[in-house]
């Protein structure tokens, strides 16, 4: 009889355990259909930028796995680049920059938000004129600025010149990629280093000042995703749960100390991987400048609307992804790299695109003004 009961005390657990082990397992889809068929999708991911992270988040969690989805990651450092290479991509992440240039140089879809940038930061070497009196024009004037020319680096230094009355012409620009920036900088290069992410806080840790930054100037600059006209025609309904997915990783990640922690191992691996210059506190600290849109967030982004700040388009009122937008690609057109017309004709042609975050309120049963 003690037998019986201990075999029906371990079938009692047993039985208990199963049903919570399949809720678990099932809570790997978030809530989402998994797909029939294997599906693959490749990513233009950026590295050492959260922007493309949650993507690679989700994976290590095993929710693609749950979806019935493969990733195939296709890594960069620099946006131009990955825009160049668009054949390797369904899908890819950048900043601004890349942004910018993707909507200039080719008929990409720009589907979703996946960072404010707020760490794209200035920086000058500690005891100099710069660094001591860093509001007085006269010490900028003839300063070699070393960081990435065409990128959102850019856009900061700028910013930051006209605070004080200069222009970009009143200073010497060295252009340089946003790793080979610091290392150029260290090696005596420069009296003004432009950098972002893991770099820039690899440069407050070797010393240097930093002076200002985007979200110090009030210019978080939009990072975001492009899809090709192919995985959107071929494909739709795997573009949509993938970027259900990232913004759902990105929750994830707020939801605890925890969780952020995982993903800040996580990015130091991925780097590592890579080769790019980071450490574990710095993947820490990386982490907790990121800022990407939660997904009640990015749908609110791709829905409401209301007038142009610039005052510049009025056919009709725009959406909150497309000022943001806007407002990166102002500062670029101001620098003679666009046009007012190219302006014009992105938000013409709806270049923009709504299309995923709607049909991922559809899907999520989020309600839409």
């Amino acid at each position: 009889m003690k037998k019986l009961l201990s075999w029906l005390l371990v079938l009692a657990m047993v039985m208990a355990i199963a049903p919570a082990a399949f809720a678990e397992e099932e809570d790997l889809t978030w809530g989402l259909t998994p797909f029939e068929e294997p599906q693959t999708l490749r990513i233009g991911f950026f590295t050492g930028s959260p922007l493309s992270y949650p993507f690679l988040f989700a994976d290590k969690l095993g929710v693609f796995d749950a979806l019935n989805i493969e990733l195939e990651y296709i890594c960069f450092t620099g946006g131009p680049a990955m825009m160049e290479a668009n054949a390797e991509w369904d899908i890819a992440s950048c900043g601004m920059g890349g942004l910018c240039n993707g909507l200039k140089g080719y008929d990409f879809s720009l589907i979703d938000i996946t960072d404010f940038e707020e760490n794209l930061a200035l920086f000058a070497r500690e005891g100099s004129d710069i660094a001591n009196d860093p509001e007085n024009p006269e010490v900028w004037k003839g300063a070699a600025c070393v960081y990435p020319t065409g990128t959102t680096a850019q856009a900061v230094l700028v910013k930051y010149l006209t605070n004080i009355g200069l222009n970009l012409e009143d200073v010497e620009s060295v252009n340089m990629d946003n790793a080979n920036a610091l290392t150029g900088f260290n090696g005596g290069t420069g009296d003004v280093l432009g950098c972002w992410n893991a770099i820039a806080l690899s440069a407050e840790d070797a010393g240097y000042v930093r002076i200002s930054d985007s979200g110090q100037l009030g210019i978080p600059m939009a990072c975001g995703t492009f899809a090709t006209q192919e995985i959107l025609e071929d494909n739709f309904d795997l573009v949509v749960t993938a970027c259900i997915v990232f913004h759902k990783a990105v929750e994830w990640c707020y939801e605890s100390d925890e969780n952020m922690a995982q993903a800040a191992e996580w990015y130091l691996e991925h780097c590592d991987e890579e080769g790019f210059l980071c450490n574990e506190d710095v993947a820490k600290r990386t982490m907790d400048w990121y800022r990407g849109p939660t997904t009640q967030e990015w749908i609110d982004l791709y829905t409401k609307t209301s007038p142009d700040d610039a005052g510049l388009y009025t056919s009709r009122d725009l959406l909150e992804v497309e000022k943001d937008i806007m407002l990166g690609l102002d500062f670029f057109i101001s620098q003679g790299n666009y046009s007012n017309e190219d302006r014009t004709s992105y938000l013409d042609n709806c270049r923009i695109d709504p299309s995923v975050a709607l049909a991922a309120a559809e899907v999520l049963g989020i309600e839409v003004e």
